[in-house]
């Protein structure tokens, strides 16, 4: 998946001291944080990038392109302190995770980045040899790391939203249902937790390229370990995994958002044209739309844009409809949600 500048670079999110202040206060910036079994495909460890809030989690599973086989276009890292700072001059503002943004819902959250070194959009867990490069796809691995130090050092939330944007996106459908089992419904005290996909979809094997594509992907990744025992349909068919995640958790708000042409992910899916992503997204919205629980829903806006949560303010639909405010149900966990656009 070849990014922007921009959105490679928040493969790199913040270090940053927390300012001073008041310990009702959020703190204004992202910390990193080293997190035992965290790792990059390099070897070495990495962490989280942590900025305490409120009582809600947004935990955002951060992009960066993906790496099967001779497609390699990824970070195999280091990713530590160094390569954060950079980044929250240069690709934070205007973010999910920028407490300054008006109108973000998710100001108040504490906010938990989960880098991305692994080449495995988070959800392997393999280790591979492309040409003389060894690849550790820890993503799942490093996933199961963070929601452990979550528990073991954060208060209990009480919403976590689980988002991610590009690679980001894919993993954060793929690993939903890890994270959701951190914290079962019917928990006491009660957890509520929502998705939000951002520029990451699962398209079925009718859009071209597409099983071939997922083929490669559970080969490479090992996902026959990480998603085929919640969704064996999903190594044929990756779109199936929408109807697990509603079917398994009803009450759950879950939700996806794409450009309808979106250049990046057309790119990545080995060069689909613009008309066949467009025919594909179609597809999957309404499969979708027809979900019997009725708790997922899609954004979609005209255009080629790519990664939304990297600059929220700027995707409207054609009705004006801002995503901002869309996005609202999803930070609290219930309220109007239904489809908008494109």
């Amino acid at each position: 998946m070849r990014l922007r500048p921009a959105a490679a670079l928040l493969l790199a999110l913040p270090l940053a001291l927390a300012a001073c202040g008041k310990a009702s206060e959020p703190e204004p910036a992202l910390t990193f944080v080293p997190v035992a079994g965290m790792s990059c495909a390099d070897g070495s460890g990495t962490g989280l990038g942590v900025s305490r809030g409120g009582s809600e989690v947004l935990l955002y599973l951060s992009p960066g392109g993906a790496c099967w086989g001779a497609v390699c276009d990824a970070s195999r890292g280091p990713f530590g302190a160094a390569e954060l700072s950079f980044a929250e001059t240069f690709v934070l503002p205007g973010s999910i995770v920028d407490r300054k943004l008006a109108g973000n819902p998710f100001s108040g959250f504490t906010l938990v980045v989960v880098p991305y070194c692994t080449g495995d959009v988070h959800a392997g867990d393999a280790v591979q040899t492309y040409g003389s490069t060894t690849w550790r796809h820890r993503g799942h691995r490093n996933l199961d790391a963070a929601l452990a130090w979550i528990e073991a050092n954060l208060p209990r939330p009480t919403r976590v939203v689980v988002s991610g944007s590009s690679a980001g996106g894919f993993g954060s459908l793929l690993a939903y249902d890890l994270v959701r089992s951190q914290w079962p419904e019917g928990s006491s005290p009660a957890v509520t937790v929502g998705l939000l996909d951002d520029s990451g979809p699962t398209f079925g094997p009718s859009a071209p390229k597409m099983a071939a594509l997922t083929a490669a992907w559970w080969d490479a990744w090992g996902l026959d370990s990480t998603v085929t025992p919640l969704c064996p349909g999903c190594k044929s068919d990756l779109s199936q995994i929408w109807p697990v995640l509603s079917g398994k958790y009803p009450h759950d708000l879950l939700a996806l958002l794409s450009t309808t042409e979106d250049a990046t992910i057309s790119g990545f899916l080995g060069g689909m044209s613009g008309p066949d992503f467009q025919s594909a997204l179609e597809s999957l919205a309404a499969t979708i739309e027809a979900l019997p629980a009725g708790n997922a829903k899609t954004f979609r806006t005209t255009g080629t844009g790519h990664a939304m949560l990297l600059s929220p303010g700027s995707y409207r639909t054609s009705s004006s409809k801002g995503l901002l405010d869309w996005l609202d149900p999803i930070a609290v966990g219930t309220g109007a949600f239904a489809s908008a656009g494109p």
